[in-house]
């Protein structure tokens, strides 16, 4: 049995596969930032605004509550200022804002926060 194919049949096609290719991509960006961990807030391209800063900063202290960590034998506590190496060969310098029960730990910088799982840290240094 032959049934005919005409091009809008063809075009109908091509179309549902744009459709479906698209919504497989979204889906697969939408994966890969939900298991990335590692994850950089950028909150402007300025300096922080000093009045949101204190907002920012108890927002901070509210998701990363626990105020002290220690990391190859010493003790870093909130408030302390520090640069982290990651793995991925970034380094950041901030303020210590605490850490969460998922082991991510949180640095204020001067124009962003930073929330880094501690498993993905290569060195950490109290300045």
């Amino acid at each position: 049995m032959n049934i005919p194919i005409t091009m809008a049949d063809i075009l109908f096609a091509a179309f549902a596969a744009g459709i479906v290719l698209f919504i497989v991509r979204v889906m697969s960006q939408l994966f890969r930032s939900l298991t990335n961990r590692s994850t950089i807030f950028i909150l402007g391209n300025t300096p922080l605004d000093p009045s949101k800063l204190e907002d920012i900063t108890q927002k901070c202290y509210n998701l990363f509550p626990i105020e002290s960590f220690k990391w190859e034998g010493s003790t870093f506590t909130r408030g302390t200022n520090l640069r982290m190496i990651t793995s991925t060969n970034s380094t950041f310098q901030g303020k210590f804002i605490g850490v969460n029960s998922d082991d991510i730990v949180c640095l204020l910088t001067d124009q962003c926060v930073i929330a880094q799982e501690i498993n993905t840290i290569l060195s950490i240094q109290e300045l």
